[in-house]
């Protein structure tokens, strides 16, 4: 009788770690489908040739991962809080280089605003590592407010990192 009682049991737990990896497995595919339905480039990604040769991105093409990455070690470097820069682009582009907003009028990873900002070219704010040089140079020079993400963060967004 033991041990009919412990094989019944056995049997109940692999279905239910089958069970449970399975639903893991339907979430993980069901959140990676909804996030790229939901995300819809706007602009095509800006040619290498097009890309200053100082400005180079982290990598080709441009993995979420790898953005998020490059961003978190260009802050660590240039003094800017990483939690502040990540969840910054994270809620203006979704870790996007070619992202675009506002009608076009913001741009890139960063969604750096055209009329507001004339001086980056189309080129910088759709590479990775000159809008974020540009980006973290802004933010440690006091103006984290140009975006409105973070002017609003504690307002408008319950993750807001402060």
């Amino acid at each position: 009788m033991k041990r009919a009682s412990r094989k019944s049991s056995r049997n109940s737990s692999r279905w239910f770690q089958k069970s449970l990896f399975a639903v893991y497995a339907l979430a993980i595919v069901w959140t990676s489908y909804t996030h790229a339905a939901e995300y819809r480039i706007q602009h095509p990604a800006i040619p290498s040739l097009m890309v200053p040769s100082g400005a180079r991105s982290p990598s080709a093409p441009h993995s979420p991962w790898a953005v998020r990455a490059y961003v978190q070690n260009a802050a660590k470097a240039t003094g800017v809080n990483p939690h502040v820069a990540e969840w910054i682009v994270a809620h203006e582009s979704r870790h996007h280089p070619e992202a675009t907003g506002d009608g076009g009028e913001s741009r890139g990873l960063w969604q750096i605003n055209k009329e507001w900002h004339p001086e980056v070219s189309d080129a910088c704010a759709y590479n990775v590592r000159c809008s974020t040089d540009w980006s973290l140079e802004r933010i440690r020079d006091g103006y984290a407010n140009e975006w409105s993400t973070w002017k609003y963060c504690k307002e408008k967004f319950e993750d807001c990192p402060f």
